[in-house]
């Protein structure tokens, strides 16, 4: 057995210890797992159970996985033996009643079945048929949606292409089954749609038919420079997961099939590549983390575009991800030890639910690697990798632009979903990076440009007219005006990436100054127990070092001082403020440099 299975299978018996204590039985019949809504109809509930009843049935703990499919399929709207404990019942079976995200739920029910199928009695075979068949029926029914701005159909679109394809892997002779193929392909095309698949004509299965690309493509669900957004704003893990997605449905057809496939199809990875060489690896660190210069609305350091890296190192051969997967495993059982009852963090942002979700990754990376294993390729080294995008690059449509040298990875921010103006840098020593520095957004603003706190209310910022953002060989310029606090700061700021960081300077008129709090260039540290909770820090004015990794220059003429510990994003961290201590400046100078 290969290092990357056994690593898995490793992660995933100590979990169950978690998913043992969470377990939750209700009759002899049912059980559910605890979570943020234990056993309701929703997201929260259904979703939780799903997964970690999948988890439950392919690790073996027969009991468990039994009673949780038998109570997520029989509270399905197309099943109804019993209703959830909300009193209601989840799923969609037709254009008119149906559910956001139940695909995708349905989906780890099709896989936890498939986990147990020769124990399953008959009746609940049937019960699965008829949940499934529903949801696939819906798809045949509803529009299927696009859209870039701000709230991407892409993700959407690629869980419903996973209930597709694990429908037709356990039931290909079905009488429905070509239509739902023919369904499928299309979501696929149009997950991640791009303005070029309108003239794409390219034959999608010739085998099968003459399809083109362009026949079935709708309308763009990425941007002209194939970067996307979700929930109003720009990050790596909505511009990644739908390569998992479509991974794990090509994985379901092969699994749930076998070697002689009725039902293959190649747009089930259309355009991951082109979304990886042009976007993902572009924001990939040594660690296999891929930054988020917006920052991000769930847990950080999850580690969980592992799957993605998985299809693109199995399906497609790509030795770039084959390294970023290794790199995730180590990250992700190194989390792993933080925490006493297998969980795989601490202070998860949305309780058993993300267990179940990191959970599912984890075993789809390791289903892949058992279908198509990798022991005959070589992961590419981080040298070669930084070699090939050594550098700076400008994503015009999201107003992004980074920066990576040997020292370390540089980027910065104009979010128009958000409003929001910020900064990132990741120091890297020894080809790898140890998230010393945390994406942090606050008022609009964040990491660099920090802000003035008033005594009352909350500081703000607004972008006066458009940036200016300039690459210079390696490196870039940027420059730009922010009114801040209701228009009573005007803040002119030239930020500049270097090869060892970044050097910041700005010009401030403001109408007063009393009361103001000074939080320019701040900077969020990580203090966790993942990344580590103590630092040796070096306070001099002017002047701060920290683990002899990062040197913060400052023209301020008092020590910078530390902010009180707090936990984003699942991450404990604290801000450093240079400017803090003293009276606040309308000129600042800042040298950011990795040593």
């Amino acid at each position: 057995m290969s290092i990357v299975l056994l690593s898995i299978l490793s992660m995933l018996s100590a979990f169950m210890q978690y998913v043992r204590n969470d377990y939750q039985p209700l009759d002899n019949q049912y059980a559910v797992f605890k979570g943020e809504h234990t056993g309701a109809a929703d997201e929260r509930g259904v979703r939780t159970n799903a997964d970690l009843s999948m988890v439950a049935a392919f690790m073996g703990e027969d009991s468990i996985a039994l009673k949780t499919l038998a109570f997520t399929v029989h509270t399905h709207k197309a099943v109804r033996k019993r209703p959830c404990l909300d009193g209601r019942y989840w799923g969609s079976v037709s254009a008119k009643d149906y559910q956001w995200e139940s695909s995708l739920w349905a989906m780890s029910v099709a896989y936890s079945a498939y986990f147990q199928w020769q124990s399953l009695p008959d009746s609940l075979k049937t019960d699965i048929y008829h949940l499934l068949k529903a949801e696939c029926n819906y798809e045949l029914e509803r529009d299927i949606p696009t859209g870039y701005i701000g709230d991407t159909k892409a993700e959407e679109n690629g869980w419903e292409v996973d209930v597709l394809a694990a429908t037709l892997g356990l039931f290909p002779d079905d009488p429905l089954a070509s239509q739902w193929f023919q369904r499928m392909r299309a979501f696929a095309i149009n997950s991640y749609s791009h303005p070029s698949d309108a003239q794409d004509t390219t034959v999608i299965d010739p085998a099968y038919d003459a399809t083109r690309v362009c026949d079935l493509y709708k309308g763009p669900n990425l941007y002209p420079d194939w970067t996307l957004q979700n929930h109003d704003f720009f990050h790596t893990s909505y511009q990644n997961v739908v390569i998992q997605e479509l991974g794990e449905a090509a994985l379901a057809l092969r699994l749930f099939q076998g070697r002689r496939q009725r039902w293959a199809s190649r747009a089930l990875l259309h355009n991951c590549d082109k979304v990886t060489e042009n976007v993902l690896n572009w924001l990939t660190l040594p660690d296999g983390e891929q930054a988020m210069p917006n920052g991000n609305d769930w847990s950080l350091f999850l580690y969980d575009q592992v799957t993605s890296y998985a299809t693109m190192a199995c399906m497609q051969r790509n030795a770039d991800a084959l390294y970023f997967e290794r790199q995730c495993l180590k990250r992700i059982a190194q989390r792993q030890q933080t925490t006493d009852d297998g969980s795989f963090l601490l202070r998860p942002d949305v309780g058993a639910r993300r267990m179940g979700v990191q959970a599912h990754r984890l075993l789809m990376t390791e289903l892949m690697h058992r279908l198509w294993p990798t022991e005959d390729m070589s992961p590419t080294r981080w040298t070669d990798f930084e070699r090939r995008y050594h550098g700076s690059k400008l994503f015009p449509c999201q107003q992004i632009v980074r920066t990576l040298t040997s020292r370390c990875f540089a980027c910065f921010s104009f979010s128009k979903g958000k409003k929001s103006y910020t900064g990132y840098l990741a120091p890297i020593h020894d080809d790898m990076t140890d998230n010393l520095v945390i994406p942090y957004r606050q008022y609009n603003t964040g990491n660099i440009i920090g802000y003035y706190q008033p005594t009352t209310g909350k500081p703000n910022a607004r972008l006066v007219g458009e940036p200016t953002i300039d690459i210079k060989g390696d490196y870039f310029i940027v420059k730009a005006t922010l009114a801040e606090n209701d228009g009573s700061i005007v803040r002119r700021f030239t930020l500049r990436s270097r090869a060892d960081g970044l050097e910041y300077s700005d010009n401030v008129k403001m109408k007063t100054v009393d009361r103001l709090k000074d939080y320019t260039g701040l900077l969020a540290i990580s203090a966790d127990e993942f990344t580590g909770r103590n630092h040796q820090v070096d306070f001099q004015p002017g002047l701060t070092r920290i683990d002899n990794q990062l040197t913060v220059q400052s023209d301020s003429r008092v020590k910078a001082q530390w902010t009180k510990e707090t936990i984003e994003n699942s991450i404990r961290s604290r801000r450093l403020a240079p400017y803090v201590a003293g009276k606040p400046q309308t000129r600042h100078h800042i040298i950011y440099r990795i040593d």
